[in-house]
């Protein structure tokens, strides 16, 4: 398992200040639409090449990629796309077991677009299906990226000290945002996921906030954070060390030093999968791709490139 900054293949093609680039300039040569399979899903998609996946996290949309799409984009088919319940993809239809609707989406997008299979990066929520996904489906996941994932539950015991945060505790917060999206609850909402506030944009907080201002999208988040954050029927999808060490597809583990769930616990999971490795950005929060976005993209693409390398070689 390797861990901290390694691949610097990538620096000539480092952003800096990326936090303050438009989300619109960088992705100007994307393409923004609507699928129809099983399910109504819009992703932005740019690039050739190898498939790359982007899946967002709790409350967010493909605009939680923004910075990531274009560098990506370089070397990968880089495809993002809204959960159902979230962005403008579908609200109809919530199920309160989420994580298999999730998983489903996924497989109905990559059969839309004609993928046998795809790298699949997953931040938050999106690692947790993720992982599902390389339970259930293996062979549609060439390698995984899971960026400071949830819906992972060690053995107790397993890592002495560890307690799992209360997210209950954030679920009024989460349905006030809902129910009163205006800008300063919006921006309140989204700057605890970050590890300085100030890095937060008015243009990701305007973006959400004019999504949160759809009636129907406003009305099924309150339904899917409720369960989301305390709930049991989704924890019946939680993986644990016995799931993940089933988990056979090469796997980087991305974490932000200040994330709300430790570094240690992506050390754990980076163990416990079959080919794992860890890598963890300083002074970064739970939002890792865009608070560390130039980063990100430099490890990311590095990864998946090695991995591509080797694919080629056992070939």
């Amino acid at each position: 398992m390797r861990h901290g900054r390694s691949w610097p293949l990538f620096e000539e093609n480092r952003v800096t200040t990326a936090a303050q680039t438009p989300y619109w300039i960088e992705l100007l040569h994307s393409q923004v639409r609507q699928l129809q399979g099983k399910y109504r899903t819009r992703i932005i998609e740019a690039g050739s090449g190898p498939a790359l996946l982007l899946l967002h996290g709790t409350g967010g949309h493909v605009e939680n990629y923004a910075l990531n799409i274009a560098e990506l984009a370089k070397y990968f088919h880089v495809v993002a796309l809204d959960f159902l319940w979230h962005g403008k993809s579908q609200t109809e239809g919530y199920d309160p077991e989420i994580i298999p609707n999730l998983v489903d989406q996924v497989v109905d997008v990559m059969d839309q677009l004609g993928l046998e299979s795809a790298f699949v990066e997953g931040q938050s929520l999106g690692g947790w299906v993720a992982m599902q996904l390389a339970l259930r489906h293996p062979e549609r996941v060439r390698a995984l990226v899971l960026t400071t994932t949830m819906g992972y539950a060690p053995d107790d015991g397993a890592m002495p000290g560890y307690v799992e945060p209360d997210w209950a505790s954030n679920l009024q917060s989460s349905l006030e945002v809902l129910r009163d999206p205006s800008f300063d609850n919006v921006r309140t909402r989204m700057a605890r996921i970050l590890a300085r506030p100030e890095r937060l944009t008015d243009e990701a907080v305007m973006v959400r906030q004019a999504l949160y201002r759809q009636p129907a999208l406003a009305a099924v988040q309150q339904q899917f954070i409720a369960e989301y954050l305390a709930g049991n029927i989704i924890r019946k999808h939680l993986v644990t060390d016995a799931l993940a060490r089933q988990i056979r597809q090469p796997t980087l583990v991305y974490w932000g030093e200040r994330n709300r769930t430790p570094p240690a616990l992506g050390e754990h999971i980076a163990r416990q999968v079959q080919r794992g490795t860890f890598h963890c950005a300083s002074d970064t929060g739970h939002w890792a791709q865009f608070e560390s976005a130039a980063e990100h993209n430099d490890v990311v693409a590095a990864f998946l490139t090695e991995q591509l390398r080797e694919e080629e070689t056992r070939a």
